[in-house]
């Protein structure tokens, strides 16, 4: 974990992000890059013009934000850490995505506020979109953090042989915080498997992945997102990760997204990995090696 962006439009929650990156940056000697895009449509309302002359005065607002971020870059909180910033101009999940995978980074750290209802299929959400798009691990905070230090990880996953691909980066941020990562499937009335057969699943992963400090756990609840929770709030988890396979467009819109429901729902830490598409062998997908 050498490299963490975090992604900032100057909210709290931008500075709550901050604050667990920084704590991440100082246990695992990474650097930290600050993020602004600014967002500007080709006829701007006159409620985003206003907005921007609040928040920088009448200023020249690149050089604003620019002075902004090298604020935020040397405030005493920083240091210990190197603190780097840049600025860019589009929509923002595309920068942050293609950010992240042209210049390596390991992790996005990113604040999010949450949004539900037909507020968020109207609007959607820069922090689903980058969960969707992003090729490194991606981490949501809501919630200030004095010190994010997370001992108990819930991993929610169906544990077929997709996600193996990209488990290895959770691994390596468990192992840094000597975290248990508790394996987790959720029954549900639509989505039922046994017992013994989930938890063979499990105890396979686990072994493949040579996951040493770890517990198996299978939970029914009446969806997935709740199941994940509603576990992660029974043991006081520190942190809950899900992957996801990234779907877009009507793919998206049909079938949802458990880790951008349980990102979205949760108040904790919620980390996300993309899942690579999968060979489909004999037209169907299941648990191979």
């Amino acid at each position: 974990m050498k490299k963490i962006l975090v992604p900032t439009d100057f909210s709290i929650q931008a500075s709550y992000a901050l604050d667990a990156a920084l704590c991440i940056a100082r246990k695992g000697s990474a650097e930290v890059h600050l993020y602004h895009i600014i967002e500007a449509p080709e006829y701007p309302e006159i409620t985003d013009i206003i907005a921007y002359q609040k928040a920088f005065g009448n200023n020249n607002i690149l050089d604003a934000i620019e002075s902004r971020l090298d604020e935020i870059a040397s405030d005493e909180r920083c240091q210990g850490v190197t603190v780097s910033w840049s600025v860019a101009l589009s929509s923002p999940y595309e920068k942050i995505a293609a950010k992240a995978e042209s210049d390596c980074f390991d992790l996005i750290v990113m604040g999010s506020h949450g949004r539900q209802g037909r507020q968020k299929l109207m609007l959607g959400s820069t922090t689903d979109k980058v969960i969707q798009h992003a090729s490194p691990l991606v981490l949501v905070i809501k919630e200030p953090t004095s010190c994010f230090a997370p001992t108990d990880i819930v991993f929610g996953s169906n544990f077929y042989g997709e996600i193996a691909e990209g488990f290895s980066a959770l691994k390596r941020f468990a192992e840094i915080y000597d975290a248990t990562v508790h394996l987790l499937k959720v029954n549900t009335r639509s989505h039922f498997e046994t017992t013994r057969y989930s938890r063979q699943l499990m105890e396979q992963f686990a072994e493949e992945q040579q996951l040493a400090n770890h517990t198996t756990n299978i939970y029914n609840d009446d969806s997935e997102e709740e199941g994940i929770l509603h576990f992660a709030q029974d043991i006081q988890a520190g942190m809950i990760c899900v992957p996801t396979h990234g779907n877009t467009g009507i793919s998206h819109l049909l079938y949802g997204s458990v880790a951008e429901s349980v990102s979205d729902q949760a108040f904790m830490p919620v980390m996300t990995y993309k899942i690579k598409p999968v060979h489909i062998r004999y037209g169907v997908i299941g648990p191979f090696s």
